[in-house]
């Protein structure tokens, strides 16, 4: 399978790329799949993810964030994880985004988790966000507090449209 591009461009600057496959491209929303071959997990969230692991990772053109729903090999859902971003550029080879750096983790039993808030604050305070990346992460932070599970349920059905769980 060919690979589709996953490009986050930090706040400093940094370019991170992955080798991602793609799942499904369509007018202002692609999904794609990362498969996470050695596991683990974030440093300061519970959530263990074994090796083997897949994460669905869901990119609006027009929206303040993104979302990841990671699934164990078995294809049990792990967690869902929310990033603030901007500047979403969906394109054949790849998506393109800058990240606002504020995350939420919902695990299982609709456990929401604020991820990077002091990181976020100092960066704004230091001014290295635009004012149009201030409000993009303030629309991120209200619409995932408001209607985190309403995005779920819409990524739920896409996945079961694109992405259906593969037979044992």
């Amino acid at each position: 399978m060919d690979v589709y591009l996953e490009v986050k461009l930090k706040p400093g600057g940094e370019r991170r790329e992955y080798a991602t496959q793609l799942v499904h491209l369509g007018r202002g929303v692609v999904i794609v799949r990362f498969d996470m071959q050695r596991g683990g997990g974030p440093p300061d969230i519970p959530v263990t993810v074994p090796p083997g692991s897949i994460s669905l990772g869901y990119f609006w053109a027009r929206r303040p964030y993104n979302l990841y729903r990671w699934r164990d090999p078995l294809g049990r859902l792990i967690a869902h994880r929310f990033d603030a971003v901007a500047d979403v550029a969906i394109a054949p080879e790849s998506v393109t985004y800058r990240d606002l750096v504020l995350d939420w983790w919902v695990l299982p039993g609709d456990i929401l988790l604020e991820e990077d808030r002091d990181e976020f604050e100092a960066l704004a305070e230091a001014g290295l966000l635009t004012p149009s990346d201030l409000e993009s992460a303030r629309a991120a932070d209200r619409e995932v507090h408001a209607r985190y599970r309403h995005i779920i349920d819409e990524a739920a059905r896409l996945e079961a449209r694109y992405a259906p769980a593969r037979k044992a």
